[in-house]
C-alpha cells in the first residue's frame, strides 16, 4: 500500500514577518461564554435558543450574529439593545475562560522569536481587554485589533490587513492562527497563511476547504512550526 503523503505545514516560523492570533476560541476558550451569553439573553426574552445555534454562531460578530438571530430565532431587540444586554452579561463571564493549552507557548515562541504579533478579534474592545486580563502572556500582545477599529468584521479581511499594517508587514508575510471557518476565510482573504485549529469542533475536510493547514490543537499546529 502506498504511504499517505505528509500532511501539509505552513513552514518554521522564522519564515514569516509577523503572527496574528483570534482570539476567542483560539487563546482562550470563550465560545462557550460567548453562546451561555446569548441563551440567557433570549430566555429573558422568553425566547429559546437551541444548541444548534452555537455551530451557526461561532466566529460571527455582532451585527451577523443579531441578524442571525432575528431572522432565525426570533430577536426583537434594537442593536443598541442586544448589545448593552449582551455585553453586560458575558463581560462577567470571560475572565474565567481558561486559556487553551499552548496558548502561552505559542505567545513565549513568537516573542523569542523576535516577531511582531497582535490580536485581532471580532469582539468588542471591553471583551477583549476582560477576556486577556487574567493571562500573563497576554502583555506581550499589544496590539489589539478589535471589531470597533474597522469598517467590517471577519470574514471580511480588513481586521487582519489592519493588524499587518500597524505591524509594518504585508498580510501575505503573516502567519495566522484562528479556530472558526469564518475567521480563517477572513485570513485567507487577506493573503495570510492561516492555520485553522479545529479543537474537535470542526470536520478537519470542510476546515480544509477554506486553508490546507488543518491543526487539531494549538500544540499540533507549534509543533509544525518549530519543525517537530
Amino acid at each position: 500500500m502506498t504511504p499517505m503523503p505528509p500532511a501539509p505545514t505552513p513552514g518554521p516560523l522564522h519564515a514569516f514577518d509577523a503572527v496574528l492570533f483570534d482570539m476567542d476560541g483560539t487563546l482562550v476558550d470563550t465560545e462557550h461564554l460567548w453562546f451561555e451569553a446569548g441563551h440567557d439573553l433570549m430566555l429573558e426574552l422568553g425566547l429559546d435558543l437551541p444548541d444548534v445555534a452555537l455551530d451557526e454562531l461561532h466566529g460571527l460578530d455582532l451585527d451577523a450574529a443579531l441578524q442571525l438571530l432575528t431572522d432565525r430565532y426570533g430577536l426583537r431587540l434594537t442593536r443598541d439593545e442586544y448589545v448593552e444586554r449582551l455585553l453586560d452579561n458575558l463581560e462577567a463571564r470571560v475572565p474565567t475562560a481558561a486559556a487553551r493549552d499552548g496558548a502561552g507557548d505559542w505567545v513565549d515562541r513568537t516573542v523569542a522569536a523576535g516577531l511582531p504579533r497582535a490580536i485581532v478579534s471580532n469582539s468588542p474592545r471591553r471583551i477583549v481587554e476582560a477576556t486577556l486580563a487574567p493571562h500573563a502572556w497576554a502583555r506581550d500582545l499589544e496590539l489589539r485589533v478589535t471589531i470597533e477599529d474597522v469598517p467590517a468584521g471577519k470574514p471580511s479581511p480588513a481586521s487582519y490587513q489592519l493588524a499587518a499594517q500597524h505591524l509594518g508587514v504585508a498580510p501575505t508575510r503573516c502567519l495566522v492562527l484562528e479556530d472558526s471557518r469564518v475567521g480563517a476565510r477572513a485570513a485567507v482573504a487577506a493573503g495570510a497563511t492561516c492555520v485553522l485549529v479545529t479543537f474537535g469542533a470542526i470536520d478537519p475536510g470542510e476546515a480544509r476547504r477554506v486553508t490546507p493547514w488543518v491543526a487539531s490543537d494549538l500544540r499540533e499546529a507549534l509543533a509544525w512550526v518549530d519543525g517537530g
